[in-house]
């Protein structure tokens, strides 16, 4: 029956694509055939997919048309607050037993488990293991409950108000306090300004009970939700449970309107201005709101329109690219762009410009201009030619990937249509039309559509600003006037387009040889050794039709360098990138590689210098010479790199106004003494690279590919391979020298050290403390210290957020290093209220200490390495896992079967080990605590100091 009516939507399919585009413009599209829909009784909605990618995994999301926008005005919060209050108990989960018998099953309390509140939707996230069909079976009476017996019991209620003020208190800070000025001028008038899913404080401390009750009532009901499932499932089986467990909800009886608001249209603009000492950026956002409204529909022209608008965006942001890459350039970078405003049906066209120095009046002008430019001359028939190819191979990798995609990735395409509505096409479905449609966009109407966009009216200026450059900004009247007097501007001329080179590489390098060659037939990865002395290992895969994923790395990195040349050194590979490649600028390869798929991006880091990329199947040799150029031209543009470099300073400038920086920065001096190697790139930092010096230590760092490892995972074909490596690997120069990296004196200071930072006006704090040491460095000493920290970032959300309310999310992470002397770190960290800093770090350093006496439960373990294991199954079908676990073997020495042994390792864990490791590691005579604390304590302190 299912290949019957996924022929029926193929011949339908067909019939759109021959006859012309306007007999069918207006009619409603067929949907994805691969996805059933239906609709129970009650007016609960269902998406059912049945996908084995990955396999014995399935995705769920309970979708809830309610968000914050139709929350009463005693209600301010409790759209996100119900969010909270569905884990903290239902009719057949007892409080937080919900959350334990989900980790049961191997899923992470905020990685898997999760959901999200917005304006309006709250969505429910749970992906599981289906190998078990009781598995499948919990799940179902886990999301029904949800749906519809929440306890929202008082006691509990009041708990989670303490969770949910700190999560707010996590919003405190710059942008926020320039959202508070900014939304009533821009959305005046308009619920959305006074409905922020967060929530009001005041109101999230003293909401009565039945408020939060009230809003579960009205809002979370059949007709306005939705199961999606995605995965490895019978469909028959999974809609008969979805009936058995959703169609006994009740449908309300006068159920209240769900009313979607939209801003209403004004007159002129309205321009608002905030600035803010902690303020990271100065940006200025034009938004040209579109009046009425506009629903995305499920016809042709919808799908023609939406991409007809994506091409524009391209090539109009393409344009705003190459100013970026100018010597001088007006702003740090700029986007402008054609999309869904704040409003069900409202959209606006938005031209958003991040300032660059105090050059406001300069970039605004720069950007209004260039849009001006394409409103007034429109695009070039090459631009138009180029983003069509762009698409078209988009669409052309879509589809052969189509078997391919993984389960998370296609419930979001079902909730986005029961959320947004418009197309829910598949693959095949997408590129037929797609192949029909972008030949006929024409260039007039690309053209026409800034013309139809550009308003005088229903228009807003935002601009948000550091305090410091407050007296740079414009004037209202000054922004309107740019906006109204460009249309006048005749200096504004047609866009010339130069030439571009038609080919990466004219002449072809003398190709080497494979020397040896090898495979193992437990992991299939083949190994070869090549002429210049390169060794390259392969693994041939089926998890994906269309991509190869690359590495090649080798030992020194900046160690080789002296502290006077690190700065260089550091950004060494980052300077020759954006000189671009070869004959091709920076822009100017960025349209070479227009309709292609590959990429490769050198790097020097402290131990070792290497390049990664992927590409297509099709564009492999694109690759390969990529790979060729990066190591043997290294192109010199001065004006790129006088940009890249003015950019560069003007951004980390910006960031060192942020108290959460300005943090790290203090705490990093704090746990290496200062390292010079250890310093933030302040603007005085980022002076001392000097190009040539920068270039000189690149062709260092790259001219001996004999002393490098490559790594090739995914779609491969061994024996046509093998040419692209005579052809390109193999002809890379060689000196035959084997280098390795210096011990730099990078450590973490020893002993024990607490200190507070004081910095930030906002009432927040942050603590860090990390153990650190010596180390035995092997697979099953990380795999201990790993699960202690995973078992303590549970134990802590147990005690510090469940029962004691005193955080939002609290975890604990380690880190093991090989080189370049054996070393780890043990990390815990978490945010909350500055006066609560010092009970929740006892509850922290407790729960450890319980962890290093053994009192945690066997099922403690069981949650760890259940999930460990889950994790492991997908990843071992994933080509980036294989492409950085060969990379890393490769480089400790290790036996690459063992890569297959995750579930092995995960299962030999025990308490006893875990216990065993802790102590002999993780010690308080190397720790290191730091505490951010409000800038206004530190003045209390000494105040309090004073009367003492």
């Amino acid at each position: 029956m299912k290949n019957l009516s996924q022929k029926l939507a193929a011949l339908l399919m067909v019939a759109w694509v021959l006859l012309p585009l306007q007999t069918f413009a207006f009619q409603e599209l067929p949907l994805d055939p691969d996805v059933k829909i239906g609709k129970l009784d009650n007016g609960f909605t269902y998406y059912l997919r049945s996908n084995p990618k990955p396999e014995n995994r399935i995705e769920f999301r309970l979708a809830v048309k309610a968000g914050s926008i139709v929350e009463d005005e005693d209600q301010l919060g409790l759209a996100h607050f119900t969010e909270h209050m569905l884990f903290n108990g239902t009719k057949n989960f007892e409080k937080n037993e919900l959350v334990d018998f989900l980790q049961k099953m191997g899923l992470e309390f905020g990685g898997d488990l999760n959901a999200y509140t917005s304006f309006d939707e709250t969505v429910y996230m749970l992906p599981i293991p289906s190998d078990k069909p009781e598995n499948v079976e919990n799940a179902m009476l886990v999301l029904s409950d949800w749906a519809h017996q929440a306890t929202f019991e008082n006691e509990e209620i009041d708990k989670e108000r303490g969770v949910v003020m700190e999560e707010w208190r996590l919003r405190l800070g710059a942008s926020e306090r320039m959202r508070q000025k900014i939304w009533p001028i821009t959305l005046a008038g308009s619920r959305y300004a006074e409905r922020l899913p967060i929530g009001e404080a005041d109101i999230l401390e003293n909401f009565e009970y039945d408020a939060a009750k009230r809003f579960y009532r009205d809002w979370y009901r059949p007709d306005l939700m939705a199961l999606i499932a995605v995965g490895d499932f019978d469909l028959a089986e999974m809609e008969e449970m979805v009936k058995e467990n959703f169609g006994k909800i009740p449908a309300r009886t006068n159920p209240r309107e769900r009313i979607y608001y939209s801003p209403a249209d004004f007159e002129g603009t309205r321009v608002a201005v905030a600035a803010d000492d902690e303020a990271t950026s100065n940006s200025v956002s034009i938004n040209f709101i579109q009046p009425g409204k506009n629903e995305v529909e499920n016809d042709l022209q919808s799908f023609r329109d939406q991409l007809m608008n994506s091409i524009f965006s391209q090539m109009m942001n393409q344009r705003l690219r190459e100013l970026v890459q100018s010597e001088n350039p007006p702003f740090q970078f700029s986007f402008s762009g054609y999309g869904s405003a704040l409003g069900k049906g409202k959209n606006d066209y938005t031209i958003s410009i991040n300032v660059k120095d105090v050059m406001f009046m300069e970039g605004i002008v720069a950007a209004v201009r260039e849009n001006e430019r394409v409103r007034r001359y429109g695009f070039t028939a090459g631009e138009l030619e180029r983003a069509k190819a762009s698409f078209t191979n988009s669409l052309e990798r879509f589809v052969k990937e189509a078997d391919k995609r993984e389960s998370w990735a296609l419930v979001n395409s079902y909730l986005g249509h029961f959320l947004q509505g418009g197309p829910l096409l598949s693959a095949e479905q997408t590129k037929a039309l797609g192949e029909k449609v972008i030949p006929s966009i024409s260039l007039q109407e690309v053209n026409a559509l800034l013309k139809k966009w550009w308003r005088e009216d229903n228009r807003t200026i935002e601009v948000r600003a550091k305090a410091d450059v407050a007296d740079a900004i414009p004037s209202a009247d000054e922004m309107i006037a740019v906006l109204d007097k460009v249309k006048n501007d005749e200096t504004i001329e047609p866009y010339a387009e130069e030439s571009i080179a038609t080919a990466l590489m004219i002449q072809m390098p003398k190709p080497g040889k494979i020397a040896s060659e090898s495979t193992d037939p437990v992991t299939g990865i083949t190994y070869l050794a090549l002429s210049n002395g390169v060794n390259v290992y392969i693994k041939p895969t089926d998890f994906k039709n269309d991509e190869v994923r690359m590495t090649g790395f080798s030992f020194g990195g900046t160690s080789l360098y002296s502290n006077d040349e690190y700065w260089s050194a550091a950004n060494a590979a980052q300077v020759v990138t954006q000189m671009g490649l070869g004959e091709f600028s920076l822009i100017d390869l960025s349209k070479f590689m227009t309709g292609k798929t590959a990429s490769v991006q050198p790097y020097i880091s402290t131990y070792e210098e290497g390049i990664s990329g992927f590409s297509s199947v099709k564009d492999l040799e694109t690759l390969f010479q990529q790979v060729y150029l990066r190591f043997t031209d290294v192109r010199v543009d001065e004006s790129a790199f006088n940009s890249w470099l003015g950019r560069t300073k003007n951004q980390y400038a910006n960031f060192s106004a942020s108290p959460d920086v300005q943090y790290s920065i203090q705490r990093q001096q704090i746990m290496y003494d200062n390292h010079p190697r250890a310093q933030f790139p302040s603007p005085e930092n980022l002076e001392k690279i000097d190009m040539n010096e920068a270039i000189r230590i690149y062709k260092e760092r790259f001219a001996n590919a004999g002393d490098f490892n490559f790594v090739f995972v995914g779609n491969v074909e061994i024996d046509s391979f093998k040419e692209y490596l005579k052809n390109y690997l193999a002809a890379l120069p060689s000196t035959g020298v084997k280098e390795t990296y210096k011990d730099v004196g990078l450590t973490i200071t020893k002993g024990q050290i607490e200190e507070n930072i004081y910095i930030g006006v906002d009432d927040k704090s942050q603590v860090n403390i990390t153990f650190s040491g010596d180390y035995q460095y092997s697979m099953e000493n990380n795999g201990l210290l790993n699960a202690a920290a995973n078992i303590l970032s549970n134990k802590m959300i147990e005690t510090l957020r469940e029962e004691m309310g005193g955080v939002y999310g609290a975890g604990a992470s380690a880190a093991m290093s090989e080189y370049p002397k054996e070393n780890f770190t043990f990390n815990i960290s978490f945010p909350c209220k500055p006066e609560n800093v010092d009970k929740l770090v006892a509850a922290a350093m407790a729960e450890l200490e319980n962890l290093k006496k053994g009192n945690f439960s066997q099922e403690d373990l069981d949650k760890v390495v259940n999930a460990r294991k889950q994790n492991f199954e997908e990843q071992i079908k994933q080509n980036s896992y294989w492409q950085s676990m060969m990379a890393t073997y490769i480089k400790s020495g290790s036996d690459m079967e063992l890569i297959m042994k995750g579930n092995e390792r995960a299962e030999a864990i025990t308490k006893e080990a875990i216990v065993e490791a802790l102590n002999k590691f993780v010690s308080d005579q190397n720790m290191i605590k730091t505490v951010k604390m409000p800038q206004s304590t530190k003045a209390d302190l000494q105040q309090e100091i004073k009367k003492n």
